[in-house]
């Protein structure tokens, strides 16, 4: 009976909403690509510019969006300040989309119920560096309502077959 609002809506941003649905939750989406607000059989969809009017509606955001110029810093202490009490982020598109220092205060100041993180702030520039490598400057690790995962929320046993069956596939062709 919630609503999830899901930053960018292409062929990832989709499929979320499917599952937010089965779920039960009203979806909205941001498209860069839309002049007006339309709707799809599973979200109504809005163009970007209409974040600021989205937020306040969200119980959750979904970030499914590429790192761009655009896409940089999105989401500060301003837009994370117009979500309800209670909302949580979960952030499966990059890092830098939601500024680092506001998303930690946030979160540590309870402003925000919750964060699932897939993507991080910083990665090592080596195999031999990962193991003490911190994900951010921001201890987010300490925080008992983030959950983090190295870019891997999204695997399963099926990933690597598939991925290799696509990549033969295109081979092929």
């Amino acid at each position: 009976g919630r609503t999830a609002l899901i930053l960018g809506y292409g062929a990832i941003g989709r499929r979320v909403a499917l599952v937010c649905r089965a779920l039960g939750m009203a979806t909205l989406a941001t498209r860069r690509s839309l002049d007006a607000p339309t709707t799809d059989g599973e979200a109504e969809v809005h163009p970007a510019g209409s974040l600021r009017e989205l937020l306040p509606r969200a119980a959750a955001v979904i970030i499914c969006l590429p790192h761009t110029p655009e896409t940089d810093g999105l989401l500060g202490a301003v837009e994370l300040a117009l979500l309800p009490p209670g909302a949580v982020l979960v952030n499966i598109g990059r890092g830098p989309i939601v500024d680092e220092q506001a998303l930690y205060e946030a979160l540590r100041d309870g402003r925000l119920r919750a964060a699932g993180l897939d993507v991080w702030y910083s990665y090592p520039p080596d195999e031999a560096s990962r193991a003490a490598w911190p994900p951010s400057a921001y201890p987010f690790h300490e925080l008992d309502n983030v959950i983090m995962s190295p870019h891997r929320g999204g695997a399963a046993d099926e990933t690597a077959w598939l991925r290799m069956t696509a990549l033969a596939e295109m081979l092929n062709a």
